[in-house]
């Protein structure tokens, strides 16, 4: 009986040891992860993941999207954007994600960080109009479809986007004045 209290003191005693040790490494573990990210470094770097394997990761998420898996490639562009958050095409799956999930205002919210990160692609703003209309904001629709008309520019790769987007602007045009003229 007293031979068990004492292997249990012994172990808590042990176990007390260990958590003070830990706790030093914690600290220099993470004074090492900042000076690492102040130098630049990515979350990836640390974790010592090459590019062929992160693009690996992003070819897993881009299927997932491809074949209707929506919150499994939520996950995949959640730790992408994690390992790299500053590759836009990571923000831009997850908000094509939460598009065809329906989670419109998420989507919006993504769309928007992928506009900040490469705010010379239309792209994110012609499918953040399409969140709008579904959220039946014809104002902010009319908004970003002129963002992203303003974006593609005259950049022939973009002209059926610009073009779709100046019909739909003037669609909502006719229907903003036709819902003020029966309003009165």
């Amino acid at each position: 009986m007293k031979s068990d209290e004492e292997q249990i003191k012994k172990a808590v005693e042990s176990l007390g040891e260990q958590l003070k040790n830990d706790a030093s490494q914690e600290k220099n573990v993470t004074q090492l992860a900042d000076e690492f990210f102040k130098n630049g470094h990515m979350p990836k770097d640390l974790l010592n993941l090459s590019d062929q394997q992160v693009e690996g990761l992003y070819a897993q998420g881009y299927n997932f999207y491809q074949t209707g898996r929506y919150k499994d490639a939520v996950q995949v562009f959640r730790l992408l954007i994690m390992l790299n958050a500053n590759e836009a095409k990571y923000i831009l799956g997850l908000a094509s994600c939460f598009h065809m999930m329906k989670e419109y205002k998420n989507a919006v919210d993504t769309y928007t960080i992928c506009c900040v990160l490469d705010p010379e692609n239309p792209i994110p703003y012609y499918h953040m109009s399409d969140c709008f209309v579904a959220m039946k904001d014809s104002y902010s629709t009319i908004i970003a479809l002129e963002m992203a008309i303003k974006r593609a520019g005259s950049k022939p790769e973009f002209q059926m986007l610009k073009d779709r987007a100046l019909l739909t602007i003037k669609h909502l045009q006719e229907e903003i004045k036709d819902t003020i003229k029966a309003e009165k």
